[in-house]
């Protein structure tokens, strides 16, 4: 999903490593992203190479600018340069299939990083757990606000990550519905995880409604500073919850201010560390037992590793991503 997390890597690396095709090691590993400057990936990127040094593994790294034909175009430029293994994040999850499909063609395996390539024959796929993220983010609200008037706003619908949100927020809001403890004022997708469409939705929702909003669960920080300006321009509102996902300075910021209520934390070191684990197998012809789960892809049962968020307040600032080196204590705390 796109953010716009800080980037740790001085920009004049980043563009030497981009264009860098030479293979120095026994294994490599191409990396797909689909932005560069001003999202998370970047970040990924780091922890990527980072993870890479126990294995002597060479990364090659292209970022497509959010132009899926430009990443399709990357994905062939990577596999002649010789990788192992393709680890793909992709522009978009349908046209991504061709991807997979040409990486076959060069006998090359490919894991989908947090983000599903739909419709193809997919090897592997890593990701966080869609249904705890909902989890979190429904267990706070209501413990924080049993009763009242609810908007729920999801990502883009094509990202089957925004889908499995969905699903699962509606199924733990369910019971507190039926009972009528909570009432959905409106519920919807949010295309390209937009903060600027989420501050135009949740503008007229708070324009056409006369009801008094509680509760406003997105599922992306980006989608909270966007609903959040929609929100301050109603000061008649008195919104006692607010979350987002992905635990960006932005939204540490705002927990500290008690503008946000809640972020969902998805390790970053975590989740590139496993991929290049996984990448690493893959290339040496190794059992894989990571594997907790299968998802369906639309074409198959994509063996899948899901990994485990975690919960950011205000008050857990320190114990979760500054403790996991994500960001400095003065980054957060800094002026």
């Amino acid at each position: 999903m796109r953010s716009t997390l800080r980037i740790l890597i001085p920009i004049f690396t980043l563009t030497l490593f981009f264009g860098c095709n030479t293979v120095n090691s026994d294994l490599t590993i191409g990396f797909l992203m689909p932005d560069g400057e001003g999202s998370r990936w970047p970040t990924d990127l780091e922890y990527m190479q980072e993870a890479a040094e126990k294995y002597d593994a060479t990364v090659i790294s292209k970022n497509a600018n959010t132009d899926e034909n430009l990443q399709i175009k990357q994905a062939t430029e990577v596999l002649e340069a010789g990788v192992d293994v393709l680890v793909v994040v992709s522009v978009n999850a349908n046209t991504a299939a061709a991807i997979v499909r040409e990486a076959h063609n060069y006998n090359v395996p490919v894991i989908a990083y947090d983000r599903l390539i739909k419709n193809s024959d997919l090897d592997y796929y890593i990701t966080f757990e869609g249904a705890q993220i909902a989890k979190l983010m429904v267990d706070h609200a209501i413990e924080k606000v049993p009763r009242g008037n609810y908007v729920m706003l999801w990502g883009d619908p094509g990202d089957v990550n925004a889908i499995s949100i969905m699903n699962a927020q509606n199924e733990f809001l369910e019971p507190h519905i039926n009972s009528g403890n909570i009432n959905i004022v409106y519920k919807g997708f949010v295309d390209s995880w937009s903060a600027e469409n989420a501050y135009h939705t949740m503008t007229r929702v708070l324009t056409m409604t006369d009801q008094k909003i509680d509760v406003v669960l997105t599922s992306y920080d980006g989608l909270a500073r966007g609903a959040l300006q929609a929100i301050n321009e109603h000061p008649n509102q008195d919104i006692k919850v607010l979350t987002g996902q992905d635990a960006e300075i932005e939204a540490l910021k705002a927990l500290l201010n008690d503008e946000l209520s809640l972020t969902v934390y998805k390790s970053i070191k975590t989740i590139s560390g496993s991929a290049m684990d996984l990448a690493a197998k893959l290339a040496k012809g190794e059992k894989i037992t990571e594997a907790n789960a299968t998802i369906n892809n639309g074409r198959k049962e994509v063996p899948s590793i899901m990994l485990q968020p975690q919960p950011v307040d205000k008050n857990s600032i320190r114990s979760t991503v500054i403790a996991d080196g994500y960001y400095t204590e003065e980054q957060v705390f800094g002026e």
